[in-house]
Parts: C-alpha cells; structure tokens; sequence
C-alpha cells in the first residue's frame, strides 16, 4: 500500500481543483479502504465550490460515485473482504464536515455507503449506480424516521409492482438521476411512466422504463396537454430532476391534486410551497448524500440485494464515457458538464491512470 496517492484537491470556493499528493488513510472501525479504479463526475461536483455550497469544509476531495477494489478492512467490519469488487458513495464527515471524494486513488469509506459489484459489470459501467440510484430510492421508499421521503412500499421488499395503476411523470429522464427514477417508477409498477426529453434519447429513456417521451422542447403547456391525454388526466407521481424554476413549474403543473412531487436539490422550497399548496402536493426535497445522519444507514436493505437486482437487470447501469488521462481529466470533464455539452451519459475517469 502506498503511504501517498494522488488526489484532486479543491482548497477553497471558487478556485480550480489542483493535483496533489496525499497521505493513504488506514480504514477506521466500520470503514473499508478501496482502491479507486474508476470514478464518476456529476454536476454537484461543479456546482458545490462554484456556488460556495460547504464553505465550511475546504480543502476538500469532491467526487460522488466510485468503483474498485477493497484492499483493507477495519475493525468491526463484516460482509466485506479484501479484494471484493465494490461500487460506493463519496462522503461527508458529520460533524468534522470534511469531504472525501473518489477523485483520488484510494479511499476509506463506511460501509453503510458500499455495495458489492457483480463480476459482469465493469467498474466503468457499475461506477454509474450508486449516487443517482440512491438519490431516488431514499426519496421514494425510506423508512427511517427523519429522512425526506414519500415512504412508499420498497420494490426490494414487498413493493414490486404496488403502484400498478399509478401514473408517473420524470422531468429531465436523460440525466443520471432520471434514468433511474425511471428505473425504480417501472420497478414500483407505475404506468404511465412519462418522461420529458430530447428526442434522440427517445430509445435510451424506454430502455430505461420511460413509456411515453415528450419533447422537452415543446411550451410547457402544450407538454402538459400530452401528460394529460397520454395518462388520462394529470399524474399521481411527479419527479424533478432538473431543478430549475421552468422545470418545476412544470413537474408542479404535471401532479394532480392530492398527488406527489419530488425534486432532487434544495434551493427552491418557496417556490414549491407556493405551487403546491393550491393542490393539496406532498412535496419533498431528495437528499442524495447517503452519509449524513439523516440518511445514514436507511439504505441498508438495499444495498444488501443491489448485487441481485443488477444481476436481475432491474437496476442498471447508464451509459457513460470514459475520459483519458485519469484525475487530470476531471477540470475538462466539469466544464462539459457546466456548458450542458453532455446527455445522457456519465462522464468517468481512471484514477489509477494519472500520471
């Protein structure tokens, strides 16, 4: 094991991470340390030093999905051994605040955030899983006292196919969290599952659950007019990947009375509030960040069984790209991500390819 790895160091809002060489942890009670073969780039990882989020926890690794080995285990961990393929979250210590990311090379990581990856998967594809994939299951289906969800029934557990008869709209399907909150609407039994989109990813959206996509172009009356007549009225389910206040208006205007509106970053709770109230929408904020104590441990059961239902095909990975030249190639892949020049894909690198 080195006693140093390479890492890309944020030291401040509004600056430009930089490559450093850090010391490789020891993996704490409950924590494994994984060697980081790929790493997945999402757009909270331009967002967070750009708008100043976190202020309080630079210098910091940023990066939220990551996928490799298990080279060492700490005490008072069960279920995992060296050498075991895993895909797991980037995490924010509470109370300390600092972050630790997967743009680096290795990582400790608790084990409350780590699934096992089956053999067939490449890390390049397994890498898009975790982050999005959670981010929706924790607002739909957690239990635990405290976290943002609607609770429903977990597809995991009893729930599969429950919501039959319910109608689903996702706003913004070709983003990584749309795809799988297509994923898990088709896997709760919702149809319709309607989806708003650029139309070449029409065929990627059905792959994906979608059975109905709509131009995402087109006014946004005129997208509520074929909600409407595709689903037979308004929607029971509607869920806001994109965060905007255009979009929520939209995901808003989608929802019947009584029903239920999920949107995926906090920010917007006035404009929710003032759209929502005039139906009687339960709306939440999901909270994709599976290590902060509201969270922690509420996906247990599910990532228990993600092996089996990646195996299943029922949970699977998005496309993605693969950017050379490892950590170094994370700036350039930020930037894509800011000046919208991605869709429908990941964007990943290779740690262990920095030179």
């Amino acid at each position: 094991m080195p006693a140093q790895h390479k890492a890309l160091v944020t030291a401040a809002p509004f600056t430009q991470p930089e490559l450093k060489d850090v010391p490789t942890p020891e993996p704490s009670s409950g924590q494994v340390l994984v060697k980081v073969v790929v790493a997945g780039i999402m757009p909270a990882d331009w967002k967070i030093p750009t708008w100043g989020i976190w202020d309080d926890s630079y210098p910091m690794v940023l990066g939220f999905d990551g996928a490799g080995f298990v080279e060492d285990v700490g005490p008072d961990v069960t279920g995992f051994t060296k050498g075991d393929r895993v895909i797991f979250q980037g995490w924010r210590d509470e109370p300390g605040h600092a972050v630790r990311g997967t743009f680096q090379q290795y990582l400790a990581v608790p084990t409350y955030i780590v699934s096992k990856l089956p053999d067939r998967i490449p890390f390049e594809e397994g890498v898009t899983i975790f982050s999005p994939m959670s981010t929706v299951a924790n607002s739909l289906y957690s239990h635990k006292p405290g976290t943002e969800s609607l609770k429903l029934s977990p597809p995991w557990e009893d729930g599969r196919g429950k919501y039959a008869g319910k109608s689903a709209f996702v706003n913004g399907g070709a983003t990584q969290v749309g795809q799988f909150a297509l994923q898990w609407a088709k896997l709760s039994g919702f149809n319709p599952i309607i989806s708003t989109a650029s139309l070449h990813n029409t065929e990627l959206l059905k792959s994906q659950g979608a059975t109905h996509v709509i131009d995402r172009k087109l006014p946004h009356d005129a997208i509520v007019e074929q909600v409407k007549a595709i689903a037979g009225g308004l929607v029971d389910l509607s869920y806001d990947t994109v965060v905007e206040d255009e979009t929520i208006t939209l995901s808003a205007a989608a929802v019947r009375p009584g029903g239920q509106l999920v949107v995926i970053l906090p920010g917007k709770e006035q404009l929710l509030q003032k759209l929502s109230e005039p139906k009687d929408v339960q709306w939440i904020i999901a909270r994709g960040l599976q290590s902060t104590e509201q969270n922690k441990g509420a996906l247990s059961g599910l990532l228990q069984t993600l092996p089996d239902l990646i195996n299943e095909g029922v949970i699977k990975p998005t496309p993605h790209e693969v950017l050379p030249g490892g950590l170094r190639a994370v700036p350039a892949g930020l930037e894509r991500l800011r000046n919208n020049q991605v869709s429908g894909l990941r964007l990943v690198v290779r740690p262990q390819e920095t030179l």
